[in-house]
């Protein structure tokens, strides 16, 4: 069973693991994820870099690595939130069959989204990264420069990772992450500071299904905020249903005495 996980560094990282690593001023970057590579590396896995040119990672070229860089098709440009999905799917099944233990990926995410890129996509694409991790044999870590993102980019990046690394300034108040088909986990404390991504996240997940899952086993806390935001969430898409699973006695009782336990509010908390 996947759990949320903050570190202050990629050390923990294993197969499975989606870390969105949330890359300070101050940090030594390329130390840092060099690091992460060589270990992978050594431990027989197949390298990934989504990023910069070929040439700042030549030690981990073919036949043990891949480099990609999406500024060839034009500085700036950025990718859509299919390609970074497509292409580890793909290379994950290709790392399997060529005998790695697996696909271990960097994705340098100031050079592949674009400049203008929405909280919106961000979610899309983090949150359909995530379902495919957990079935496969690899693990990203998603980098985002603190200088290199809006604050709100940063938020819906960092809630919607199971895993962190970076500062505690920088870390999300709430994470959700897949937890098998159509169900996702929700960890932490989701109140005024993240309600707008958790809304962000939760209208993303609802069009591919017509139930939505929410296990909250390890939900501490929604606050007024949090939930007027799941409400006005499942409202977004008349028809779709949300299943809260597993709300502690406090979130349970707050529901109520707030009004939102009523037949029109397509939210239901089940044990």
């Amino acid at each position: 069973m996947r759990i949320a996980r903050s570190a202050a560094n990629l050390a923990p990282a294993d197969v499975g693991d989606h870390v969105c690593w949330v890359v300070p001023p101050q940090e030594d970057f390329h130390r840092a994820a060099r690091a992460y590579l060589s270990d992978g590396a050594e431990l027989g896995d197949k390298i990934m870099v989504v990023g910069s040119p070929a040439s700042v990672w030549h030690e981990f070229q073919a036949p043990v690595g891949l480099l990609v860089d999406p500024f060839a098709e034009g500085p700036g440009r950025g990718w859509d939130a299919d390609a970074l999905v497509a292409l580890v799917r793909q290379e994950a099944e290709t790392a399997d069959r060529q005998g790695f233990r697996a696909l271990r990926v960097l994705a340098q995410m100031d050079r592949i989204w674009a400049s203008d890129i929405s909280p919106q996509q961000v979610a899309d694409q983090e949150l359909r990264l995530d379902a495919l991790i957990g079935g496969t044999q690899a693990l990203v870590v998603c980098a985002y420069p603190g200088l290199g993102f809006l604050p709100g980019i940063l938020s819906q990046a960092a809630s919607v990772h199971p895993h962190f690394a970076g500062t505690r300034t920088a870390m999300p108040p709430f994470q959700m992450f897949s937890s098998g088909e159509d169900c996702w986990s929700v960890a932490g404390v989701v109140d005024a500071d993240g309600a707008t991504a958790f809304f962000t996240a939760v209208t993303e997940l609802l069009p591919g299904t017509v139930a939505l899952r929410l296990r909250c086993d390890a939900l501490e806390l929604m606050d007024v905020a949090g939930m007027r935001a799941l409400a006005r969430a499942a409202g977004t898409y008349p028809g779709r249903k949300i299943l809260v699973e597993n709300a502690n006695t406090t979130v349970r009782r707050c529901w109520e005495l707030l009004g939102y336990d009523d037949p029109g509010v397509p939210v239901e908390l089940v044990p």
